[in-house]
């Protein structure tokens, strides 16, 4: 059985909202506690941009990957 591919696209926005959120808050943490003046918060919503747009490679890869193979019956 294939997965709903609606639901796992619904998914991966949520996930993108929960990484900005946490970004946030742990980025203000660290310029709250290390001075950076929002370096911090840059940086770590940086990554979890970078590391959430590698994800979305690799997850399209295995959907092109699933499209093209023959449907067992």
């Amino acid at each position: 059985m294939k997965p709903n591919k609606g639901l796992i696209f619904m998914a991966m926005g949520f996930e993108l909202v929960g990484l900005i959120l946490g970004c946030i808050f742990i980025g203000q943490w660290v310029d709250e506690n290390y001075g950076t003046k929002g370096l911090g918060l840059v940086g770590f919503s940086a990554a979890a941009l970078v590391g959430w747009l590698v994800h979305i490679v690799q997850l399209l890869k295995k959907f092109e990957a699933d499209s093209e193979e023959p449907e067992s019956k």
